[in-house]
């Protein structure tokens, strides 16, 4: 079996369906609840952008050297995926503005939809990064090569950012999933992954 990246797209889409579900059951109305799902969209956000961030530096470059274009449109989606996420800040900051109980739920329902179809999007986005980079990065590189790109990762990384890191992703990771992570910290890392006792 080849060397895989993007194994952490299974957490990226639960936590984008877990903020789908909060914000369609949401009481726009209550200041309470629509700065819960400010909160979260903070959260997601940052997360979103360093995931993209991660890809543009690491992996994108690898095919460039190569003369490979097959990044581009993922390329391209996330600089629209930038768009999105400031015309999802710009309406819950309307409506924390809003005074009408009216227009705040109804700013809610277009932030609902706004966030759907941003989700069924990104789906399309991680669906072509597993399916057409990942092999284009398996054409041009050996496994060896592959692994290598997450080495400085890892042995920057504390223990306890280490271990941070396998409480988010593994709830959402089958058993090969998590022996691929673990291996790889393993490799880079190997004191480190002494102190990692909860994950073995």
């Amino acid at each position: 079996m080849r060397y895989k990246f993007y194994r952490e797209h299974k957490y990226v889409s639960a936590a984008l369906n877990k903020l789908e579900r909060l914000i369609a059951k949401t009481d726009f109305r209550s200041y309470q609840e629509t700065s819960s799902v400010k909160t979260e969209w903070q959260e997601v956000s940052h997360m979103l952008h360093e995931h993209a961030k991660y890809e543009e530096e690491r992996l994108h470059p690898l095919l460039e050297k190569k003369g490979s274009k097959a990044h581009l449109h993922a390329h391209e989606d996330h600089e629209s995926f930038d768009d999105t996420f400031r015309l999802i800040d710009d309406l819950l900051e309307a409506i924390n503005n809003e005074s009408s109980p009216e227009k705040k739920v109804e700013k809610g329902y277009q932030l609902y939809l706004t966030y759907r179809k941003f989700v069924g999007e990104n789906l399309l986005h991680l669906h072509e990064e597993e399916t057409s980079i990942l092999p284009e990065l398996q054409k041009h590189y050996t496994d060896s090569e592959l692994r290598m790109v997450e080495e400085p990762t890892y042995k920057a990384m504390t223990p306890n950012q280490l271990t941070s890191m396998l409480n988010g992703l593994f709830p959402h990771m089958n058993a090969s999933d998590k022996e691929a992570f673990l291996d790889d910290i393993q490799r880079a890392a190997p004191g480190k992954f002494e102190k990692l006792t909860s994950f073995l």
